[in-house]
């Protein structure tokens, strides 16, 4: 077989920047399908020790997100669509926790398409991507979760070449398709050494969290990779038993400088509706800009306190 020519390529379907329309397109905030964790078209993983509470902690944030409720003790929002693969828990263990996060069969979980157990292709395969990227867009899905990677791969874990082709073949098309996707995994042998397996799989993710637990109940997520400088370097999770088990945001989440911030944007007049591009650029009009990730929580704050 020769090479194919460049006239060969000359109708190849892809197209690109049309710069003075890239320009004229104005910024806006980036959006969360759950916040703070998972945001719109971006890949996110977590990772802890076996039994730290990871699968609990995104089971709650989902299945309150789908339903229209309150997720980690912020104001509730719009219902969103999540897609769950789960190659970890027994029916049996899925009943038993959503009890006690307070569902039953009175909630409305129709948003959640829970595949529990799949039988399906590798995800690391072309097969696997094609298979899964209709099942996203059978269900409209803003977020798919994997849980957990090392079981939806065929190749061996500690290659990277196996997330490489992940990304090719599956996290490249739910990208272009702006869907979500959280990959929760387990730590290595030693914590320092981050998720087990390649360190590749950090590569093709925009942002990688480490979960650890206190064991009084209170939860820590610690960003240890990121090519999205506005998520949250660092997330405090509280676990309550009452009225049921749920989770919500510590107090000390807020980044360092947000009290401050919120201060200057109320000095200033800047609207509670302004987008984050506006109240910085007002901050460093008056000398005291801040980093788009305080500018982003000063406004949420200000929100909250309103």
């Amino acid at each position: 077989m020769t090479d194919a020519s460049e006239t060969d390529l000359v109708d190849w379907p892809v197209v690109p920047i049309d710069w003075p329309e890239f320009w004229q397109s104005e910024s806006t905030d980036p959006e969360y399908v759950i916040e703070p964790l998972f945001a719109k078209g971006r890949q996110t993983a977590i990772f802890s020790t076996a039994k730290e509470g990871k699968s609990l902690l995104v089971l709650d944030a989902v299945a309150a997100g789908v339903t229209g409720r309150s997720v980690f003790g912020q104001p509730a929002k719009d219902p969103v669509r999540v897609v769950y693969i789960d190659l970890e828990m027994t029916e049996a263990d899925l009943r038993e926790r959503l009890v006690d996060l307070g569902y039953g069969p009175a909630d409305n979980l129709s948003g959640l398409a829970y595949y529990q157990l799949p039988d399906l292709p590798p995800l690391d395969r072309d097969l696997g991507g094609v298979v899964l990227a209709e099942i996203a867009a059978k269900h409209q899905a803003d977020l798919v979760v994997i849980d957990t990677m090392a079981r939806v791969v065929a190749g061996p874990e500690n290659d990277a070449d196996t997330y490489r082709a992940f990304y090719q073949h599956t996290g490249l098309r739910l990208k272009a398709m702006g869907v979500a996707l959280a990959r929760l995994d387990h730590m290595g042998k030693t914590g320092e050494a981050g998720q087990r397996g390649s360190s590749a799989k950090a590569d093709d993710v925009d942002t990688v969290y480490r979960l650890s637990g206190s064991g009084d109940g209170h939860l820590r997520l610690d960003r240890t990779h990121t090519r999205v400088p506005w998520m949250p370097a660092e997330i405090r999770i509280a676990r309550r038993l009452e009225p049921h088990l749920h989770h919500v945001l510590s107090s000390d989440s807020w980044p360092a400088g947000t009290a401050d911030a919120a201060q200057a944007l109320d000095d200033l007049d800047v609207p509670l509706d302004a987008t984050a591009t506006t109240a910085q650029a007002a901050l460093r009009s008056a000398q005291r800009g801040k980093s788009k990730t305080v500018v982003l929580a000063a406004l949420k704050f200000r929100r909250s306190h309103s």
